[in-house]
């Protein structure tokens, strides 16, 4: 792989594992920004050894919400029309 492109895929991946935290913040509206950012981090890192990086934000979303869950931290219910405008709006990168 050309160093570029995988300049960029790095560049994207974490670029989507900020917007994880900043997703998870809106969830968990009663728990820190900065303990969201740990468990996010800690998360990615756990992951950064794989060499399939497609799926590695969806991943890390996906167990820092269960490790929040399991700390007890109150989950914000989604709008899920809302989740779906922005999710559009980010793809489109308005």
């Amino acid at each position: 792989m050309a160093p570029a492109v995988e300049t960029q895929q790095v560049e994207k991946e974490i670029h989507d594992v900020e917007k994880v935290v900043e997703r998870l913040t809106g969830r968990f509206p009663d728990t820190s920004p900065i303990e969201i950012a740990t468990i996010v981090h800690e998360e990615h890192d756990k992951l950064s050894g794989g060499k399939i990086r497609d799926f590695i934000p969806v991943l890390v979303e996906h167990e820092a919400r269960d490790r929040l869950r399991r700390r007890g931290h109150v989950v914000q219910p989604v709008d899920s029309e809302a989740l779906a405008e922005a999710e559009l709006q980010e793809v489109r990168g308005d």
